[in-house]
């Protein structure tokens, strides 16, 4: 597993086809394997994730940017959990420091008034649930991991294959 600190790790791959090739590739592939990923293809952006019969909580979704490359074509992505959830998390991380922010001023204004600093509590308090949603997150991440994997394996089986499929055919 992993020990990088991010809660959305990020992937870029080169590959030695063109950015339409690359598209229609994972596309032909998300047709034909719908048992074990489902997408979107938009231009030339990707969403591949799970099927709704295996998805859970903290399933991931794949998120894949093609734009084209000197070498053929390269593909940013991010990996991380569906929009509803990462919205859940960030909206937690905002609320929480917004909020131990605010108290951090409050505090200040209390030492300078030489009155007593009760508002130090809620800093403490709201750095620690900052820290209990990050904690929250790579839980997320250990428990979606197998399906990350699996994710990951898809499309770049999927570019993999397709390239040794024309190397055996020239």
């Amino acid at each position: 597993m992993e020990t990088k600190l991010e809660v959305r790790p990020k992937v870029e791959l080169v590959v030695q086809h063109s950015p339409e090739e690359v598209i229609a590739r994972i596309k032909a592939a998300i047709e034909e394997n719908r048992t074990a990923c489902r997408g979107t293809v938009l231009g030339s952006t990707i969403e591949v994730g799970v099927p709704p019969d295996e998805r859970h909580f903290w399933s991931p979704q794949f998120s894949l940017q093609v734009e084209p490359h000197e070498d053929g074509a390269i593909i940013f992505g991010r990996i991380g959990p569906q929009p509803h959830v990462w919205t859940m998390l960030v909206a937690g991380y905002a609320i929480f420091g917004f909020s131990s922010l605010f108290a951090l001023f409050f505090a200040y204004s209390q030492w300078r008034l030489a009155q007593p600093m009760w508002a130090l509590w809620v800093v403490a308090a709201g750095v620690a649930l900052t820290g209990v949603i990050y904690g929250t997150a790579r839980i997320g991440q250990r428990l979606g991991a197998d399906q990350t994997d699996h994710l990951c394996h898809f499309i770049r089986d999927t570019l993999v294959a397709s390239t040794e499929t024309e190397r055996v055919a020239a």
